[in-house]
């Protein structure tokens, strides 16, 4: 019987913990919350001010979440492990002081503050060093388990659910186009943009870019409609071939240019460095008006996330 996700990536965020010597996890940004405790918060189209809402406790192994209710929330987080929302810093800093292992940790991961977080932490957790996590969590989450690479699969599919949509309803004015392409990814299974829709008519052909996420997984396409594209699309293949274990990520072919980010809990930070497998990647090529994008996990035989057929190299 396989693992669950949320249990392979609590216990690698525990590993984690226990690498860095941290006791206790402070997190509220939206991708290591997922990341860590598998709680699939309510979605919001803007930005969130940050808040303790996920806390990891390395003695106990134990997860408690910023949550009113249970909705999203994994079987094997008890409901007593749950703390409501409040807008008082002595209800909040009591809720917090309950939780077994923080108010002795000794050093305290955190991936983000405000001043008055600060000030609560001197009190629930008066003798803890605080260490910022950023870059730690973010090295944890660089590579993907098998049972995220599907739910990336998943949103690709529906990006491309989109892509075909706009095709269709060319030649449509690019706003229609794109109130086309959000309603197909809509009825295909996600409303969740990763930034905005691309669709952009210059000089007879349409470069599309769309991006959703599904269960905070993202996928997505770009890909250039009508024109000549063939040249562009064959130096992408080539980008995407390159994508092996021990190399550098692609930087330039006959005059494109690539540009090369990690992708996971939406979009991660551009990659620089040797590529390591089990990474995936989203990888854009641009040769003058001209733009071709895909997801492709770093392999031996590189894998496009959209159809899922290894790539062969060049030799």
């Amino acid at each position: 019987m396989s693992t669950p996700l949320h249990v392979e990536r609590r216990d690698r965020v525990l590993s984690t913990m226990a690498g860095a010597e941290l006791d206790v996890l402070v997190l509220g940004e939206q991708a290591n919350v997922i990341y860590s405790s598998g709680h699939q918060r309510l979605w919001t189209a803007g930005t969130r001010p940050h808040a303790p809402t996920c806390i990891v406790v390395r003695r106990t192994g134990a997860t408690h979440l910023l949550s009113t209710w249970d909705e999203g929330v994994p079987d094997d987080v008890p409901f007593e492990h749950l703390f409501g929302i409040t807008w008082s810093p002595e209800v909040m800093g009591a809720a917090l002081t309950a939780i077994p292992g923080l108010s002795d940790a000794r050093r305290l991961g955190v991936d983000g503050m405000t001043a008055g977080f600060l000030r609560a932490v001197e009190r629930f957790a008066p003798d803890a060093e605080l260490v910022v996590v950023d870059e730690l969590l973010a090295d944890a989450r660089r590579t993907k388990f098998a049972a995220e690479v599907d739910l990336m699969q998943a949103a690709c599919r529906v990006a491309a659910a989109g892509l075909d949509a706009v095709e269709a309803a060319l030649p449509a004015p690019d706003d229609t186009a794109v109130a086309v392409a959000v309603d197909a990814m809509a009825r295909a299974g996600s409303s969740k943009p990763v930034d905005e829709p691309l669709v952009r008519t210059t000089d007879g052909s349409t470069v599309v870019d769309l991006g959703v996420l599904v269960e905070g997984y993202e996928g997505g396409i770009g890909r250039t409609l009508g024109g000549d594209p063939e040249g562009t699309a064959d130096v992408h293949r080539r980008a995407l071939a390159a994508c092996r274990p021990g190399t550098v990520a692609p930087v330039s072919d006959n005059g494109a240019t690539f540009e090369v980010r990690g992708a996971g809990l939406g979009a991660e930070r551009p990659v620089v460095g040797t590529l390591e497998a089990g990474m995936v990647l989203s990888v854009t090529t641009t040769a003058g008006s001209h733009r071709w994008r895909d997801l492709v996990l770093v392999a031996d035989e590189p894998r496009p996330l959209l159809g899922g057929a290894a790539i062969a190299g060049d030799g």
